[in-house]
């Protein structure tokens, strides 16, 4: 159990930090560009996703005496990290247009490669994948159900409100439209 809370330790301070990159990358954009307008309503609901998690997850082990099931929790740790993995390389191609907010510039040009290619949303997919995989990784099965739940309804909020703004940009309208939003083959 102990490393499972170390290992959420670390997850909370990367999420920390990526909301450090996100304002940053966000300043710099509004210093430097024209953002389009948006009405997007789904960051509170974002954050309240993510503060259930970290507050949900460990008090279910806790008080429910939750066991470490070694078949479901190394799968769920790779999927965690294959997540991961997904969600760094998202969020890299993007660079400096990468942040949490819907601040998206008028003069907007879109990535069209890596998961890019397949999807408009990989990193909305691989922060539901890790909150789900976290979760189930020590059987916090209410966590899971819970969190899963409010992520889904917080990600199609913040899709819809990205998306009113994204199809804005002729060049992404041009290079997303026809594309599943977060996963293959399925719009």
């Amino acid at each position: 159990m102990l490393f499972y809370f170390i290992f959420l330790g670390v997850f909370a301070a990367r999420k920390v930090m990526d909301q450090r990159l996100s304002n940053k990358n966000i300043r710099k954009l509004e210093a430097t560009r024209n953002i389009l307008p948006n009405r997007d309503t789904a960051l509170a609901w974002l954050k309240i996703t993510h503060i259930m998690f970290f507050v949900m997850t460990p008090a279910e082990i806790i008080l429910l005496q939750r066991t470490f099931i070694p078949s479901l929790g190394i799968s769920m740790a790779i999927l965690f990290l294959l997540a991961t993995l997904l969600r760094q390389w998202s969020t890299r191609l993007l660079s400096a247009q990468w942040n949490s907010k819907v601040v998206i510039p008028r003069d907007l040009d879109p990535v069209s490669t890596g998961p890019y290619r397949a999807v408009r949303h990989p990193n909305y997919l691989a922060m539901s994948l890790e909150l789900l995989s976290a979760s189930l990784m020590y059987s916090a099965f209410i966590s899971a159900a819970t969190v899963g739940v409010l992520n889904l309804y917080a990600v199609i909020k913040r899709i819809h409100a990205e998306e009113e703004v994204l199809f804005q940009v002729p060049a992404y309208r041009r290079t997303m439209e026809g594309k599943a939003r977060l996963i293959p083959g399925i719009y």
